[in-house]
């Protein structure tokens, strides 16, 4: 609830166009988070905990740098290669969510269809996007590159997962993909309006995928006792 509440309050300001404010609760809101992941990993250490802090904790600094009002395009290129580390580490906590699945049977290439399909739709989407990038053209098709594949490994997740988890995960990174648009499409938060929406979805994306991977920890904690339960 704190979460979503600082969410609020940044929108609103950002609506009325209170920069000092919104700057102050845009940079607490993803801390609230960060805080509440180290919570449960003091409960419960997992091996998927610590990669998505330092996902998220990649993310608050890229925020942080976007939000720099100097030298504004060298600070944008910062952030989003801050961004494509963030991403990276998200690829990698899809890849060992995988690895920490159920599935024993072999994958066909016509289960991959829907890989295959939205992988070429990415293409072109990706395309139609990056023109409208101007300077920042390189590092965006940088980041896209690897956001498209993280979407792709959250999407793979759905053979591994219970559906629960695939469908929060794979949702906060449709989310991911929609806020980076908008971001690309107004680098520099001329559109109050457009900035609030990605602020709106760039927060709910973080949760979903958090919540998600959460899910995950506590079926494998479920599953692991009661095969402990079964052995004694």
């Amino acid at each position: 609830m704190i979460y979503f509440a600082s969410v609020f309050v940044t929108v609103v300001f950002i609506l009325l166009d209170k920069n000092p404010a919104f700057i102050f609760f845009n940079l607490t809101t993803l801390p609230i988070l960060i805080f509440g992941l180290a919570q449960n990993f003091r409960k419960n250490q997992d091996m998927l905990m610590p990669l998505a802090l330092v996902a998220t904790t990649f993310s608050f600094f890229g925020d942080f740098l976007m939000l720099m009002d100097v030298e504004r395009s060298l600070f944008k290129t910062l952030g989003i290669c801050t961004f494509v580390a963030a991403q990276t580490s998200y690829g990698l906590l899809y890849i060992h969510s995988m690895r920490m699945g159920n599935r024993l049977a072999p994958i066909s290439l016509s289960q991959r269809l829907p890989e295959i399909i939205i992988g070429i739709v990415l293409i072109g989407y990706t395309y139609h996007i990056l023109r409208q990038t101007n300077e920042l053209f390189t590092p965006s098709l940088i980041y896209a590159i690897f956001a498209d594949t993280v979407f792709l490994l959250a999407l793979s997740r759905r053979f591994y997962v219970s559906k629960k988890s695939f469908i929060s995960v794979f949702s906060g990174a449709f989310l991911f993909i929609m806020s980076a648009s908008l971001t690309a499409i107004d680098f520099y938060s001329t559109n109050l309006l457009l900035y609030a929406s990605t602020i709106v979805l760039y927060s709910m994306a973080h949760f979903l995928v958090t919540n998600g991977i959460l899910i995950q920890i506590q079926d494998n904690v479920a599953k692991n006792s009661y095969q402990t339960s079964i052995f004694r």
